[in-house]
């Protein structure tokens, strides 16, 4: 059962988390039923005017790691409370932390066309406690040209100037390269090679 986490009525707040403890996660929770939801989002960027191939869209490396290993994601990320806005709605929070993950780990600035796709991917961490579950909400972008080009050059300069890069805020170096989706573009950790084959088999 996946969880209505646009409804009215749900409680909103954040909560430090075992794994990253200096950070506050955002969540809606259901005020009778219980359930609690931490919101996150994982974006799919194709370019735009190019023909639509859902298997071209943009993935970022982990900082450090090896580019023929299972390091590669499409930009995703959680949301903090301190960037949700107590008065827009949970989607409208959604959409900005889509602008600023995919700001911090592709460097592109330009959404064209963003849209919910409606696939919400839902399970819980190992160490959540009872009825805590978390959200992949998975959408679709495309950016121009002139954006993959600055991205490019961006990453380019950061792979020549490493110590300059691993000095700027955390949050905007945790990842060190952009290519585009391919056999050779491993996918990292639990969850990206499960979203991946939802998105692939949607537009597929």
């Amino acid at each position: 059962m996946v969880f209505d986490v646009f409804q009215d009525g749900l409680k909103r707040g954040a909560e430090r988390l075992p794994f990253a403890p200096h950070k506050r996660y955002f969540y809606v929770e259901h005020p009778e039923e219980g359930w609690r939801v931490y919101l996150r989002a994982c974006t799919f960027i194709h370019e735009q005017g190019a023909p639509f191939d859902p298997k071209r869209f943009i993935v970022v490396k982990t900082t450090g790691g090896d580019p023929a290993k299972k390091e590669w994601e499409p930009p995703k990320g959680q949301m903090e409370g301190k960037d949700t806005d107590p008065k827009k709605s949970i989607y409208d929070n959604l959409v900005e932390n889509v602008h600023r993950e995919v700001e911090e780990e592709a460097k592109i600035t330009k959404l064209v066309k963003l849209k919910h796709t409606g696939l919400v991917f839902q399970r819980r961490e190992n160490d959540y406690p009872p009825n805590t579950y978390f959200q992949y909400h998975i959408f679709q972008a495309f950016t121009p040209i002139s954006q993959l080009k600055k991205a490019a050059a961006e990453f380019e300069w950061i792979q020549g100037h490493m110590e300059e890069f691993m000095k700027i805020k955390k949050d905007k170096r945790e990842k060190d390269a952009i290519a585009w989706y391919s056999n050779h573009t491993k996918l990292m950790g639990r969850w990206s090679p499960k979203i991946v084959p939802m998105y692939l088999r949607l537009f597929s």
